[in-house]
């Protein structure tokens, strides 16, 4: 569909009132494309819960490829700025994917000298970067690999938390609740009541976060296999009476 027509779905039939957008989503990224869709934004009452790059990966095995994927998430930095999003959601990279080791020190160093020059630009623009936990093949799948890349980079470097990305699950979620920026909840099924069978500490994980204070946006990411627009609005009913 295009963006108008899931906008006057996210806002009309669903009414809610932000969006989470991939890069690829947009179509195009110069600034009068990017200016057409803040105002389709206004025009429907939505705001950006956050723009996410798809995909960038600074795990990759030659500083060529990385340098192009640093340019990719700084341009998008931009964007991002332009469309008032509170956050642009990036990796950190898939060392799996290009026959490198997970525990292998370069492999952290390389990552966090790409995140490193991505925070220090970020610093020119109102647009948090925010890495996402991956659990497939992903450099981030604990709480501790979010500590520690954390601390190999100073700055500003926020936290998307998926709470159905990390290999132990609830266990890092209740470790880093307190680091969100954003907040993904992923859907691969359904149950009757709107729940993820899944993942049935979606509620428990939910309400903490709330009671810590949070209070920005959770976004839906429904990839199952029931019809799309009898199932979203289940999940999101679900999702509301969490918070």
């Amino acid at each position: 569909m295009s963006l108008e027509e899931f906008f006057e779905i996210c806002s009309s039939e669903l009414e809610i009132s932000g969006v989470e957008l991939l890069d690829g989503h947009l179509p195009g990224d110069d600034k009068e494309t990017i200016a057409e869709v803040s105002d389709l934004l206004s025009e429907y009452d939505l705001e950006i819960a956050c723009l996410s790059v798809f995909y960038n990966d600074f795990a990759k095995g030659t500083p060529e490829e990385r340098r192009e994927d640093v340019e990719v998430v700084k341009t998008w930095l931009d964007h991002g700025d332009q469309l008032g999003a509170p956050v642009l959601r990036a990796f950190t990279g898939f060392p799996g994917l290009h026959d490198r080791e997970h525990d292998d020190p370069q492999v952290w160093t390389d990552v966090a000298t790409c995140l490193q020059e991505c925070v220090d630009y970020g610093e020119t623009v109102e647009t948090t970067l925010a890495v996402e936990n991956h659990n497939h093949d992903g450099l981030i799948r604990t709480a501790d690999d979010i500590f520690h890349i954390r601390s190999l980079v100073n700055g500003d470097l926020g936290l998307v938390l998926d709470l159905a990305n990390y290999i132990d699950g609830k266990q890092s979620i209740d470790r880093t609740l307190h680091l969100a920026d954003h907040v993904h909840a992923a859907y691969d099924d359904l149950d009757e009541d709107g729940s993820e069978p899944n993942y049935p500490y979606y509620d428990e994980s939910l309400t903490a976060l709330s009671e810590r204070g949070y209070d920005d946006f959770v976004t839906l990411e429904y990839e199952g296999e029931d019809d799309d627009f009898e199932a979203v609005p289940q999940a999101i009913e679900y999702l509301r009476g969490c918070l």
